[in-house]
């Protein structure tokens, strides 16, 4: 009985996680701007060499997460006649914790942290890609103060200060509606992210020039997107009520080729406005998961324990499942961006 339709983020951890051989955080170093040294030349004119500090250093504490199961040792008696019922014993067991990890890990991948000083839980998406102010509706890479869950803000983003740092800030804007308008701004969102390295210069690291963007909302929203597809093909005259939008399918809307993702966990996010009071802003995320990336500890990830047995409980039997990991930015301009409404 599944609580979420789609499990972004675990599929991310099974299928394009990275894994780094220990540290006592996850590191980077990252050029955030140059300085303006390049310059035209007349004969015999004279040069003045300097060295600049030009590197800043990403850093993001590790995270811990384990959960276990038991048996006790009278269950395995009771099951010695039925091998297929002592397997499924155990197997039920394992997978109601696997599926805990799983709901952890997603729910936690589309939130902040508690606080600015909180290195309990890893590092979600609104916690690299952030909101506009309050208030402010004008769009741009302005995207620079983290709301954390307990209502605090900050603008330091993984020991990067974006508000002293502008090249430290992602691509954000507002809407009212789906509608052409939205579309325009999705388009220009998309456009103005994607930036290509000039060919003379080598791009150091594991920056590349990105991926394909996958987009990500709410139900409702999704549904005003699908239901906007359907209206802007006059061709579409589907004998279905669902019109071209068959459900049986992930990314049934598209933008630019782009799938458009139900995410249940922001159905219901909300962030605080001017007045302290809840807000629902309806975001839509733009990700390029090569600039987002989930990063484990290399031998600790999902690392599964030997039965293990304690005197105080000698009959009975636990294994321990554990992992390491967060999630790591190294280009919030490029990493994509978001859309939302409006916030008072």
């Amino acid at each position: 009985m599944w609580d979420s339709q789609n499990y972004k983020i675990c599929q991310l951890y099974q299928e394009h996680r990275r894994q780094i051989d220990g540290g006592t955080s996850i590191q980077r170093n990252v050029i955030l701007d140059r300085h303006g040294r390049a310059k035209y030349r007349r004969l015999y004119d004279t040069d003045q060499p300097t060295v600049d500090q030009s590197q800043f250093l990403i850093n993001v504490p590790w995270t811990q997460l384990g959960t276990n199961y038991s048996w006790d040792v009278l269950e395995l008696l009771r099951q010695k006649n039925s091998e297929k019922g002592f397997i499924d014993l155990l197997e039920s067991r394992r997978v109601e914790r696997m599926w805990d990890i799983a709901e952890l890990i997603e729910e936690r991948g589309w939130l902040t942290p508690v606080s600015a000083t909180d290195t309990l839980f890893p590092y979600g998406i609104p916690y690299y890609i952030n909101f506009l102010g309050n208030g402010v509706s004008t769009g741009g890479f302005a995207g620079q103060t983290i709301r954390y869950t307990d209502a605090t803000t900050g603008t330091i983003c993984a020991g990067i200060d974006a508000a002293a740092e502008p090249k430290w800030r992602n691509y954000a804007d507002t809407y009212t509606r789906v509608d052409n308008t939205l579309l325009r701004k999705l388009r220009s969102m998309v456009r103005r992210t994607r930036f290509r390295p000039a060919p003379i210069v080598q791009k150091p690291g594991d920056d590349k020039v990105g991926s394909p963007l996958e987009i990500y909302a709410a139900d409702d929203v999704v549904t005003e997107l699908e239901d906007l597809s359907d209206k802007r093909d006059d061709a579409n005259t589907p004998q279905d009520l669902a019109g071209k939008m068959l459900h049986n399918f992930d990314g049934t809307a598209y933008f630019n080729k782009m799938p458009v993702v139900w995410i249940p966990q922001l159905d219901g996010m909300t962030v605080t406005d001017s007045n302290g009071n809840a807000f629902h802003p309806n975001p839509i995320y733009c990700v390029d998961w090569t600039k987002l990336q989930p990063i484990v500890h290399e031998g600790y990830w999902m690392e599964e324990s030997k039965p293990m047995v304690d005197r105080g409980q000698h009959t009975t039997f636990t294994v321990f499942l554990d992992g390491s990991h967060n999630n790591l930015c190294i280009n919030r301009r490029t990493v994509g961006g978001v859309i939302h409404y409006l916030i008072p």
